[in-house]
């Protein structure tokens, strides 16, 4: 779960900027997995501190995220964070700063990003 929405906010952050548009395909993805239900009220403390984080210091939030991200590499729940981070780009296009971010991304994942693009 935590990769999960670090990853989100990684792509999210990527331009420099949370759109909230970004965040809504996030919150979508959350409420339509039962899995994440049971956790919607620490889902929403750990976004306002990832959020923080982001604001204080983009580079130490990324770096947090690339370790959450690798600590599911290999995993079923890989795929899917990488679609959900795909999906979070696409909200305004992929421009050059959120594709540098999906590599970093896909390389923390151990996905290929071509196959998913």
């Amino acid at each position: 779960m935590e990769a999960t929405v670090w990853g989100a906010y990684s792509i999210a952050y990527a331009d420099g900027t949370c759109d909230a548009k970004e965040i809504a395909v996030l919150e979508k993805t959350i409420a339509a997995l039962p899995a994440f239900a049971p956790f919607s009220g620490e889902i929403a403390q750990m976004s306002a501190n990832i959020r923080a984080r982001y604001e204080a210091s983009p580079r130490s939030a990324n770096a947090e995220a690339l370790r959450q991200l690798a600590d599911i590499a290999g995993t079923d729940d890989a795929v899917n964070v990488l679609c959900l981070c795909l999906d979070i780009a696409d909200q305004d296009g992929i421009g050059p700063d959120e594709e540098a971010q999906l590599k970093k991304i896909a390389q923390a994942l151990q996905l290929p990003l071509e196959q998913y693009l």
